[in-house]
């Protein structure tokens, strides 16, 4: 099969979808290389595609993604005629010849819409619906997930194919003493801390995680919390939240830290917390567990489907359930201990390799499909 990616999510800074992309294409250009692979993208992702032994289409430069991929991309496609493209960010061309998979990862406009922009809630609530019906087969990447899917946008249940995500072999305990002091030296980041990874939002509950770490200060605790992402929508609160507290000097906001740095961040925290009020998956989490952090998360969406019994499960609405969660971390060192040790065998249930071998199911059925459908028309 010429197989098509989607691709764009590989530019840049790359997020929970970027890890997405770049993790499932290689694990499918792996488990399958007699297939031929085509990406595309609107933007220069870089040597990645050579690397991956893969074609790079992108034509012309084309800095606003969503006029690329309704006015460009289609004629890409006629060009190439892939068997299948998979769509891996929600959205994919209205005028789509080709058979197509698109990975739609949660449903958080409609769920959550008071955390998003209005330019973005009036887009994408309009196009997810269209892409959804229009798609062969829709991929998402949690049980929760698809039933927010199939209710939201009244899509037949047996169209949606649940994939769950999975993480790099890269993430596992670090406990080389010289690149863990590296790692602290590059942050600032001297004594106990609790981490927080993903981007720095509304929907990630954070003023609540700052007021429940105010708890914790006030009990006595030395740490420092450390905030690890980029800035995103409507951050502003956030960051004045610690000010408010007065724990500018306690909050430390990192910024973007490269997925290289991470496992030693997540080795090296007592513990991370990821109070999200909705996930589709919840990526971080995963890889804490995967690196044998002591976790405390959301009992919400799909977190508790990633987190299984490995975590302390929180309500992210209670302040005070979250704080008293993490405060029993610190004191109670054999449940630390406890956690560590679980941590990896449950994120060794997710593979890459399993989400590999059943997207290839997905495009062959869907290829298959279309090539059948057109043999009874003619």
């Amino acid at each position: 099969m010429i197989i098509g990616f989607e691709s764009s999510a590989l530019h840049g800074h790359k997020s929970g979808v970027g890890y997405y992309t770049e993790n499932l294409m290689s694990s499918v250009m792996k488990v399958a290389p007699e297939h031929r692979y085509v990406l595309f993208s609107n933007r220069d992702i870089g040597p990645i595609w050579e690397q991956l032994g893969s074609e790079e289409v992108h034509g012309r430069f084309f800095p606003v993604r969503q006029v690329w991929m309704q006015a460009v991309l289609p004629l890409s496609l006629r060009r190439v005629r892939p068997d299948v493209c998979h769509f891996t960010n929600y959205l994919a061309p209205m005028a789509c010849d080709c058979p197509s998979v698109v990975t739609i990862h949660d449903m958080t406009v409609f769920i959550t819409p008071r955390f998003h922009q209005f330019k973005k809630l009036v887009l994408d609530r309009t196009l997810i619906p269209k892409v959804a019906r229009r798609a062969d087969a829709i991929i998402t990447v949690s049980n929760s997930a698809r039933n927010d899917i199939v209710r939201y946008l009244k899509v037949p249940e047996k169209k949606v194919r649940v994939i769950m995500n999975a993480v790099s072999p890269a993430f596992h305990p670090i406990t080389d003493r010289a690149r863990l002091d590296t790692v602290l030296a590059r942050y600032g980041l001297y004594g106990p801390f609790v981490l927080y990874v993903g981007t720095i939002e509304p929907r990630k509950n954070l003023v609540r995680l700052i007021q429940a770490f105010a708890q914790l200060k006030k009990r006595g605790l030395p740490h420092k919390l450390v905030m690890v992402g980029q800035a995103g929508w409507h951050c502003a609160p956030i960051f004045a939240e610690a000010e408010r507290l007065g724990l500018a000097r306690d909050v430390i906001f990192t910024g973007y830290v490269p997925s290289e740095d991470l496992p030693a961040l997540y080795s090296l925290a007592e513990s991370m917390a990821f109070p999200s009020l909705y996930e589709g998956f919840g990526l971080p989490v995963l890889e804490a567990l995967a690196c044998g952090a002591p976790v405390v998360t959301s009992h919400s969406s799909s977190l508790t489907e990633v987190a299984g019994d490995a975590a302390m499960l929180i309500d992210p609405l209670n302040v005070d359930e979250l704080a008293g969660a993490l405060y029993r971390l610190h004191k109670d060192a054999c449940l630390r201990e406890e956690l560590r040790r679980c941590g990896p065998a449950r994120a060794a249930l997710f593979t890459w390799d399993t989400a590999a071998r059943a997207s290839l199911e997905v495009y062959e059925h869907v290829s298959a499909g279309r090539i059948s459908a057109r043999a009874i028309t003619n």
